[in-house]
C-alpha cells in the first residue's frame, strides 16, 4: 500500500471514529444514544439510525418509563411553567402510548411485554412547547404552533447494546390539533410504518441528515 493509500485508509477510520457533533439546533446530542456512525431522514422520522441488519420481528419489546425531561437546544431558556408541565405530562404518557401502537400495528410480529424481554425501549423529551390557540386562531400560517422533540432508543435488553436511535419532532400548528394528539398520531403512523417496510428499510433509504 502506497503512503497516500494508507494516509486515506487513516482519514477514513478516524472520521468514521469522530463522534458525532450536536444536530438538531443543539436538541440531538448523539452522545445520549452512544454508538450512531450516521443518522438517517426517513419515513415519519427526522433522525433514524438502526443497527445493520437489525428487525423488530419476532421480538418482545418492553417500554421502559421516560427518563426525566431534559430541555437542550437554542430555546431552551425560553420554555415557561407550562412548557414544562406539559413535557412531565407527555413523558408519563409515552410508553403506553408506545405500547399500545406496537401492540395495534405490529400484532404478529412483536410482542409487547410489561417486563423482561428481546429489545428495551428508553426514551426522554428534549423540547417542548405548549404554543399558543390564539396566534393559531387569529395569525395562522404556524404562528403559535405547539411542538414536542423527543429521544428514543432500542436496546439489547440482555447486553445494553443499541439496535435503533431515533430522534423526531412532532408541531401542532392548526386550532384543529394539539401537541398530543400530533404526538399520539404520529406514533401510530411509526407503528405502521415499522410495520409494512421494516425499521432497516426505512433507515437504508433514508437520506443523511447533516445539521
Amino acid at each position: 500500500m502506497t503512503r497516500r493509500l494508507a494516509l486515506a485508509a487513516t482519514l477514513a477510520l478516524l472520521a468514521a471514529a469522530a463522534p458525532l457533533a450536536a444536530l438538531d439546533e443543539g436538541k440531538l446530542d448523539p452522545a445520549w444514544f452512544g454508538a450512531v456512525s450516521e443518522f438517517r431522514e426517513a419515513e415519519e422520522i427526522d433522525y433514524l439510525w438502526v443497527r445493520p441488519g437489525f428487525s423488530f420481528q419476532g421480538k418482545r419489546v418492553h417500554f421502559d418509563a421516560w427518563q426525566e425531561t431534559s430541555f437542550l437546544g437554542e430555546k431552551a431558556s425560553e420554555r415557561d411553567a407550562k412548557d414544562k408541565r406539559l413535557a412531565n405530562d407527555l413523558t408519563e404518557k409515552m410508553p403506553e402510548l408506545f405500547a399500545e401502537a406496537f401492540e395495534n400495528a405490529l400484532s404478529g410480529k412483536v410482542t409487547v411485554v410489561a417486563s423482561g424481554g428481546d429489545v428495551r425501549a428508553v426514551g426522554r423529551i428534549v423540547d417542548c412547547s405548549t404554543g399558543s390557540a390564539a396566534a393559531k386562531f387569529w395569525v395562522g400560517m404556524g404562528a403559535g404552533a405547539g411542538s414536542t422533540t423527543m429521544d428514543l432508543k432500542f436496546v439489547d435488553a440482555a447486553s445494553g447494546e443499541l439496535l435503533v436511535a431515533l430522534h423526531h419532532r412532532v408541531v401542532s400548528g392548526t386550532t384543529l390539533s394539539t401537541t398530543e394528539s400530533k404526538l399520539t398520531n404520529w406514533i401510530d403512523e411509526l407503528a405502521e410504518e415499522i410495520g409494512k417496510k421494516g425499521i432497516e428499510s426505512l433507515y437504508q433509504k433514508g437520506k443523511r441528515v447533516k445539521e
